[in-house]
């Protein structure tokens, strides 16, 4: 993960301040309703679905960038400061934040996803094989770090869809009926591909996923009771395995019969492939909508769409 130096924040506000006294916060300027910046996909998705053709939003992450990589630009700055409100994760990869608002003077208003919904400790998560050759996975202060990846838990972005029309409605209490409506409509399509999980999973005896891959969907997996094993924990940045590691997951899928391997969005293929040319199994994409596609952007795909996706995955691995 990239961090910020100790000096980059400050020098950064002072060059910024001094470009924003030219710019005002004037809301003739911004149009209508509030300026949001989310950082994310997963908090864009929820701002646009709450939020519908009013007020003004915008991405900081590009679609399709590396999101465990960011760092915001001068330009990401300047919007912070023009913003009603910010929007992000708060898990590790988010660090970052909390230094680039105390330098733009702590006055930002904030929704923070992992404040809204249970969260569980990576250590928590188990079945990683990693973590069975050895490996403590924390962070660089000597603790345990929490599971950023909450929306992948379908009940969770009910939650959070939920809070934020109601923090929209508190910062523009005009248009509140509009956000509650908003987020009720959009509760309604997570509701509906929710119950066609449940409808799936209902009827399997002990689902199981061996993800060749990052794990970002302990909160999806635990939701819906599937067990599993991965060959990193969480977003681990080590993506290299060990020869044990491929030979143990290689002969879990001859031991089970699996037919079926799982990799993620957006990363290399390369240990999937193996075990697929080694076994005869076949490799298929799941997506967490951490980030998305420019392409998939641009098509203007939510997260009901992704996980209709996932739906139709999940039934072609377990309907057979």
């Amino acid at each position: 993960m990239r961090r910020f130096s100790v000096l980059f924040p400050f020098l950064a506000a002072t060059v910024l301040l001094l470009l924003f006294s030219c710019r005002g916060r004037s809301g003739e300027e911004r149009g209508e309703g509030p300026v949001v910046i989310a950082l994310n996909f997963p908090s864009y998705d929820a701002a646009r679905a709450v939020m519908g053709e009013h007020g003004s939003l915008r991405m900081l992450l590009p679609a399709g960038a590396d999101s465990h990589g960011y760092e915001p630009d001068p330009e990401d700055m300047i919007a912070l400061l023009d913003a009603d409100l910010f929007i992000y994760g708060g898990g590790e990869s988010d660090e970052w934040v909390s230094k680039v608002l105390s330098s733009l003077g702590g006055d930002i208003g904030t929704f923070v996803l992992m404040e809204h919904v249970p969260v569980l400790l990576e250590e928590e998560t188990g079945g990683i094989l990693e973590h069975e050759e050895g490996h403590e996975h924390e962070d660089g202060h000597g603790h345990a770090s929490y599971d950023e990846h909450v929306w992948t838990s379908l009940e969770n972005e009910i939650a959070i869809v939920r809070a934020l029309g109601e923090r929209l409605s508190s910062i523009d209490p005009g248009y509140a009926d509009s956000y509650r409506s908003n987020a009720d409509a959009y509760v309604q399509r997570i509701e509906e591909v929710k119950s066609e999980f449940e409808e799936l999973f209902s009827f399997l005896d002990d689902p199981f996923m061996l993800v060749a891959d990052r794990f970002p969907i302990v909160y999806f997996v635990n939701e819906f009771g599937i067990d599993y094993i991965s060959a990193f924990p969480g977003c681990a940045e080590n993506t290299e395995p060990s020869m044990k590691t491929v030979k143990m997951l290689i002969d879990i899928v001859r031991d089970e019969g699996l037919e079926y391997i799982f990799h993620m969005e957006n990363t290399n293929e390369m240990l999937s492939d193996v075990i697929c040319e080694d076994t005869g199994c076949k490799a298929v994409e799941f997506n967490s909508i951490h980030n998305i596609s420019r392409r998939q952007f641009e098509e203007g795909l939510d997260y009901v769409d992704f996980m209709n996706m996932n739906l139709g995955v999940m039934k072609e691995v377990f309907s057979e």
